[in-house]
This record gives C-alpha cells, sequence and structure tokens, in this order.
C-alpha cells in the first residue's frame, strides 16, 4: 500500500483493527512518506502488534542514484540494459521510485532480458516528462491547457502538490515586483533585488494582467496553500483552479470575482 500518509481516516480506523488481528499468511505492507497523517498506525506497527516491524527507506532523490537504482532493478530481474537505456527509462519515470520499478518489470516482461534505447524509447513514446517547473512556466505564459495537462501528468507521478505550488507562487511574486515597473531592466533589478533577465521574464509573464487581478492571484495563492495543507478534501482540484486562474491571467469565471 503506498501514500498511507494520503489515505482516509476510513482506510485508517480498518487497517488499525487488521494489524491488531491479522489474516494468517498474509503479509501486509504499509508505506508512509512522512508527516503526522497516520502516525497512529504507524506507531501500532512499530510496537510489534500483528508482528509488524519498521524498515526506514532512505528518499531516492538524485538523479545518479535513480539510474544506480534501475540498474540493479534490471540485474534483479536477470535483465540488461544499455547505459543510454537506463537513462532514457530514468527520465521517463521521473515521478515515484516504485513507478520506475514498475517500469522496469514491465519492461523486461515484455520485451526481454536484452533491453537497448531504441525499446526503451518505443515503451515510454508519448510520455512527457515533467516537473513543477514546466508547469509554472506554461501557466505563466498562458498556455491553459497545455499548463493542465502537465499539471495531471505530474500528479499522476506521484509529484506532490506543495512543491507545484510553491514554483507557480514564485512566478507569480516576481510578476507582482516588476508590474508597474519602468525603465531599464538593470535599473529595475538592481532595485528589486533581482537579476535583468529575471525581471525581462517577469514583464513578459505579467503582460495582460490587470492590477486588481493580479491581487487578487495573491490573495488566492494563500488561499490555495492553506487548502494544500488540509483546508479540503481535494487539494488536487484547489490546485488545478489556481493553475488556471493563473493561466487565463485573472479572467477564469469560475475562479474569480466576475
Amino acid at each position: 500500500m503506498i501514500g498511507v500518509e494520503r489515505c482516509s481516516d476510513a482506510f485508517l480506523v480498518d487497517a488499525k483493527r487488521y494489524v491488531a488481528e491479522p489474516a494468517d499468511d498474509t503479509t501486509l505492507v504499509l508505506r508512509h512518506a512522512g508527516g503526522q497523517r497516520g502516525k497512529a498506525l504507524l506507531d501500532l506497527v512499530r510496537s510489534g502488534a500483528g508482528g509488524g516491524a519498521e524498515f526506514v527507506c532512505a528518499e531516492v532523490k538524485k538523479d545518479q542514484d535513480r539510474l544506480a537504482f534501475a540498474q540493479a532493478e534490471f540485474r534483479r530481474l536477470g535483465a540488461q540494459a544499455t547505459p543510454g537505456a537506463v537513462r532514457m527509462l530514468v527520465a521517463a519515470y521521473s515521478g515515484g521510485i516504485g513507478e520506475l520499478a514498475g517500469a522496469c518489470a514491465q519492461l523486461v516482461s515484455d520485451v526481454g532480458t536484452r533491453i537497448s534505447e531504441d525499446e526503451v524509447g518505443r515503451a515510454t513514446e508519448g510520455r512527457v516528462e515533467t516537473n513543477a517547473f514546466k508547469v509554472a512556466d506554461a501557466a505563466t505564459a498562458g498556455r491553459a491547457a497545455d499548463a493542465l495537462v502537465l499539471l495531471r501528468q505530474a500528479l499522476s507521478t506521484g509529484t506532490d502538490p506543495i512543491p507545484m505550488l510553491a514554483a507557480l507562487n514564485m512566478k507569480v511574486r516576481g510578476m507582482a515586483r516588476v508590474y508597474g515597473a519602468s525603465g531599464p531592466s538593470g535599473q529595475i533589478a538592481k532595485s528589486l533585488g533581482m537579476a535583468p533577465w529575471q525581471v525581462e521574464r517577469a514583464q513578459r509573464e505579467v503582460r495582460g494582467w490587470r492590477e486588481a487581478d493580479l491581487a487578487r492571484c495573491i490573495d488566492l495563492a494563500a488561499e490555495t496553500e492553506w487548502m494544500l495543507k488540509g483546508g479540503t478534501r481535494d487539494p488536487e482540484y484547489a490546485l488545478e483552479k489556481f493553475l488556471l486562474f493563473v493561466a487565463r491571467r485573472g479572467r477564469d469565471p469560475q475562479v474569480g470575482r466576475r
């Protein structure tokens, strides 16, 4: 079970009951990525109830570590993949490590034990590598459809909504700082403590915005952060609404004040 920290209250209640009286010849695997939610269930497992045991796994973050993990998975499966094939697979599956492991297993099942870049290319065709900044770039450029597709793909691969919001907010704050500023970008950058290229980009992104809509965007950013940190049962929908508000420059009738 992946994502105990995101599970519903009903699941946590049922899981605690199961751990207290587990079924014979059954192993239940619970994965927790951190945070306070589900802590009572973790404490129950740590206590040894139902024969429970905790295994602490270091988070795999660096690209080099992900490459090493994928190579180890192929070795475990008795397969060989070229270095280029491994790099392509890691780039295509940039979400959770479980998804990458599943991709390795599926590739060996479909292709066999000799895997080249061509096989990986066919297996990952159409898959878009995404991250928080690509989502934010698409939104502030006004490409609402692209931003929404990238966001949903990032969320589907396990990306946490909070970093997505942080990247978007960084863009919005830059736009708000340069709004109405005039003069050479170097001069504005010096007065605002920004790099000239940051000023020029923010000035491009803020074109088409009205002051009242930009102010509403700042308020909505704080409201969305509250929702993502427990203020709503559907944080992904809250993030989508804010994303569309930004991409449509404050002219989303379902989010704005119109």
